[in-house]
């Protein structure tokens, strides 16, 4: 059986623990963020965590295409290894819902001017 490699908005489960701090745990929904060639190459990949907490927060991008409402935590980039963290795809993200993420993100960054 071919291994599924997470491509770039796709939306997948992965075990984020353990954690530390402030950071999102538990067995969740994530997007991807990163490109297959880059997930598959290392082995990680580049994700924002998914959340039913919704706190309307400015860097929350809501989803409408999982079970429950859902939003995005485009804030909590991570980097982690989705051999070892057990990924499994979910669905596609909606249109438009990676260029939101980046519109709060890049901007958290500094790097508004890419946008």
């Amino acid at each position: 059986m071919k291994q599924y490699i997470p491509e770039r908005e796709d939306i997948i489960w992965l075990d984020f623990e353990p954690t530390r701090g402030k950071e999102i745990g538990k067995y969740r929904p994530t997007l991807v963020l990163s490109s297959s060639s880059y997930n598959k190459q290392t082995g990680l990949l580049i994700c924002c965590p998914i959340s039913t907490s919704i706190r309307d927060n400015l860097t929350e991008v809501p989803l409408t295409n999982l079970e429950k409402e859902s939003v995005v935590a485009a804030s909590l980039v991570q980097t982690l290894s989705w051999k070892d963290r057990k990924a499994k795809f979910i669905v596609k993200a909606e249109e438009g819902v990676l260029q939101s993420v980046l519109q709060r993100l890049l901007p958290l960054m500094g790097a508004g001017e890419f946008l």
